[in-house]
């Protein structure tokens, strides 16, 4: 137990030493991720119907 709790001490002033992003730089690189997420859905979507339609046309012959 004493090693458990020696670990957690440990985590702690270890992560008192962490340079935390700001408020800014967190909501900015979280709005370009969902914005970069939604681009590559878009994108991804409009391969899956361009295949879609290109293996229905080949499966018509």
């Amino acid at each position: 137990m004493v090693k458990y709790l020696s670990f957690l001490k440990e985590v702690f002033e270890e992560l008192k030493k962490v340079t935390w992003p700001s408020k800014n730089l967190v909501k900015t690189a979280t709005i370009a991720v969902i914005v970069l997420t939604l681009i590559m859905a878009l994108y991804l979507w409009s391969l899956d119907i361009l295949f879609t339609k290109i293996i229905a046309f080949i499966m018509e012959r």
